[in-house]
């Protein structure tokens, strides 16, 4: 039988070989995540992603695990939330809720009712990423039972530079992604994919008028009037 450090190794080298020959962050993503679901056994991932100053754009794994109700919930309230604020603007090292509080306290922070509660997320590991001096990224691995063991932990806390090293090959290959939100920049590589409105919605967990909205916005911002134009200069 394999040994804990044997299990982990496997894990690891999973994941590394889905951030070799990637060469779109959205894609990357897309990939990822299942591969992460696994190497850190759970129910549910959900990858927060944003500037220095707050999460503004998020992924979950299974798509459509969080609504965009919860979606919303989770950016207003994640600072508040111990844990996320750990791996947001902290240390960012791999950390079990158990770690930091109970579950009588965990179930008082505004993110259980909101999100977690309804995700049956009762035990979690967090870990915040950072690419570069501006992107943070912080990965939730969520499960009901039993709680995250040491090696997972370790599992997580190995992963963490090699997905940093991995974004920051995307860093500055766009300087348009510095005009738009990170979530209108999502719109829009999904967009270039040539995802439609429904498409989009449904990867992202939010509404079509949603993705309209976004999509109305980011081609203020880069000079375009319509889909086409918004891919050839996202693109370009």
């Amino acid at each position: 039988m394999p040994t804990p450090g044997e299990v982990g190794l496997r894990r690891i080298l999973a994941v590394a070989d889905v951030l070799l020959g990637v060469v779109e962050e959205a894609e990357l993503v897309e990939h990822l995540l299942p591969v992460l679901r696994r190497a850190v056994p759970s129910d549910t991932v959900l990858w927060l992603a944003g500037d220095r100053q707050r999460p503004a754009l998020w992924r979950a794994e299974p798509t459509g695990a969080v609504t965009a109700e919860q979606a919303a919930a989770l950016e207003a309230h994640a600072l508040a939330d111990p844990l996320l604020a750990q791996a947001w603007t902290g240390t960012a090292a791999a950390m079990r809720r158990s770690d930091l509080h109970t579950d009588s306290e965990f179930r008082r922070l505004a993110t259980y009712p909101a999100v977690f509660g309804p995700l049956h997320a009762r035990r979690q590991l967090a870990m915040g990423v950072q690419p570069d001096d501006q992107r943070r990224v912080v990965v939730v691995f969520n499960r009901e039972r039993p709680d995250f063991a040491q090696h997972d932990v370790a599992v997580a806390e190995a992963l963490r530079p090699r997905i940093g090293r991995a974004l920051a090959r995307f860093a500055g290959s766009n300087p348009r992604r510095e005009k738009v939100s990170p979530r209108e920049a999502d719109v829009l590589d999904l967009l270039c994919r040539g995802l439609t409105d429904r498409q989009i919605a449904n990867r992202l967990g939010i509404s079509p008028r949603t993705v309209d909205k976004h999509l109305e916005h980011a081609y203020v911002k880069l000079g375009v009037r319509c889909r086409v134009q918004a891919a050839s200069r996202w693109q370009s």
